[in-house]
């Protein structure tokens, strides 16, 4: 292969990218634009409204349904009412354990329309709703493990839902349009960039050179050695690795199972370094040292254990 090879490769590598970038970069944010809309005119606090009758009636501490129905519009609100509860003893430390897996679909469900719905969905389509359906069904698990664990363990108290400020329409869109704007100037370079890469690469053979390195593995799993190189990408940065996962499906180098079982992977592969970078510094300085890391790593060992489950599963059913 000479330079012109290489030069024709790049030059329809760019215009693809181009071309890919555009109309994915119009889905995302006008998408983004309008979840963030939604967002901050308070329906996440009216979803937990209409479950606060429900909750209620739940045998568990009000202050752990408050905390629940908080996350809902925000996690770190959430976990500071379970703060401040254990700081006036009206909630324990094992009712908070089980309060912060409770804690887990609510959270999640926030995430998915900040990131999920206007990001992962217009990159991946079908696969990408898939994979949101897994990540909301991992958290949802967890949700029941923490209800059936706080109806043993919990105690009752009075506790109050906080009243959050609603925002007028002008300042709904200037900071919906900042917040879209914002994103903007994160994702573009890196969806360009990625896509660009995974293209180029493709047509030049990288992949199948990369393939001998990764091989063992793969042929172990009986899976396409690019999953390897898409979750190894996860690891590095999880906005690249759908951007990736995007391109193997453009390019038909993964199928959508595939590119799923990638994802979940590197997920696992993931985690611990997620949970201490994210997690962790809340927790601790929510709860202290000693709480705090054992909140975390009760959380961090169900999602491992759920999403090993699921890779075995999907590793059973691409077989």
């Amino acid at each position: 292969m000479d330079l012109e090879f290489y030069l024709n490769a790049l030059i329809n590598t760019l215009k693809i990218s181009t071309l890919y970038t555009v109309k994915i970069s119009i889905i995302v944010l006008i998408t983004m634009f309008i979840v963030n809309y939604i967002m901050n005119t308070g329906i996440m606090k009216k979803v937990s409204d209409l479950l606060s009758p429900i909750l209620k009636r739940l045998k568990i501490n009000p202050l752990s349904i408050s905390s629940i129905l908080a996350c809902f519009f925000s996690p770190t609100v959430g976990y500071s009412i379970l703060a401040e509860g254990l700081k006036e003893n009206k909630i324990n430390e094992k009712e908070i354990i089980g309060t912060s897996l409770a804690n887990s679909f609510p959270s999640v469900l926030s995430h998915t329309f900040t990131f999920f719905i206007p990001v992962v969905i217009p990159i991946l389509g079908i696969t990408g709703v898939l994979f949101v359906l897994i990540r909301l069904g991992v958290a949802f698990t967890k949700t029941i493990i923490g209800f059936l664990y706080l109806s043993i363990i919990s105690k009752d108290c009075n506790f109050e839902m906080p009243n959050i400020g609603k925002m007028d329409k002008k300042e709904n869109v200037k900071k919906s349009f900042k917040s879209t704007l914002r994103f903007a100037k994160r994702l573009i370079p890196v969806m360009f960039f990625m896509m660009t890469l995974v293209v180029y690469l493709s047509k030049i053979g990288f992949f199948d050179y990369v393939k001998r390195f990764v091989e063992p593995i793969t042929n172990f799993l009986h899976l396409n050695p690019n999953v390897g190189i898409l979750a190894l990408t996860e690891i590095m940065n999880v906005h690249a690795a759908i951007v990736m996962a995007g391109g193997f499906l453009n390019e038909g180098i993964l199928s959508s199972k595939e590119v799923l079982i990638g994802l979940i992977i590197g997920n696992v592969i993931t985690l611990s370094s997620r949970y201490a970078k994210h997690s962790l510094p809340l927790h601790v300085s929510l709860f202290g040292a000693k709480l705090g890391t054992k909140i975390v790593i009760i959380n961090a060992a169900i999602t491992l254990l759920l999403d090993i489950l699921i890779i075995i599963w999907l590793l059973l059913f691409h077989n």
